[in-house]
C-alpha cells in the first residue's frame, strides 16, 4: 500500500486544438497544453430531470514525447487522460483606490502521464433519421 497518491482520471473532449510548440523548437523542457471538457451532473428528483454540468480541465502534456504527440488533436476529439494534479501559483496585479498590488492566485492542473485516444461513442453519434 502506498502511503501518498496523486492519481488523475479524466475522459472527455477535446473544447479546442491542442497547443504544442512547432517539432523545430521543442525542448526537453517543453510541453503541450490540452484542454478538456467533462460532463457530470445530478438528478433532480422533485422535477424529474438532469442538471448537467460540464468542468474544463487543463492538462499540461510535459516533453518531446507528448509534444510530438498532441500537435495534431483537434477539438472534439475524445480522450482518455491519466495524470497528477497540481498546484499552478501565478501572480496578478489587483489595482485598488489606483494602486497596484501583487496577488498570488492558484489553480488546478493535470500533468498527464498517459494520453488514449478513444473511439467517439455511438451513443453521441447522430446518424439521422434513416440511421
Amino acid at each position: 500500500m502506498q502511503l501518498f497518491e496523486n492519481t488523475v482520471k479524466l475522459r472527455g473532449f477535446l473544447g479546442k486544438d491542442a497547443e504544442a510548440p512547432p517539432s523545430g523548437n521543442i525542448q526537453e523542457d517543453s510541453f503541450g497544453v490540452l484542454v478538456l471538457a467533462t460532463v457530470s451532473g445530478l438528478w433532480d428528483l422533485g422535477n424529474n430531470q438532469w442538471n448537467p454540468r460540464t468542468d474544463w480541465h487543463r492538462v499540461i502534456c510535459p516533453g518531446p514525447f507528448f509534444c510530438g504527440m498532441v500537435r495534431g488533436m483537434r477539438r472534439g476529439d475524445y480522450l482518455e487522460i491519466e495524470g497528477e494534479l497540481r498546484m499552478q501559483e501565478q501572480e496578478r496585479s489587483v489595482v485598488v483606490a489606483g494602486e497596484r498590488f501583487p496577488v498570488k492566485h492558484g489553480s488546478y492542473v493535470v500533468h498527464a502521464t498517459r494520453i488514449t485516444r478513444l473511439d467517439r461513442p455511438d451513443a453521441l453519434v447522430d446518424f439521422g433519421e434513416d440511421g
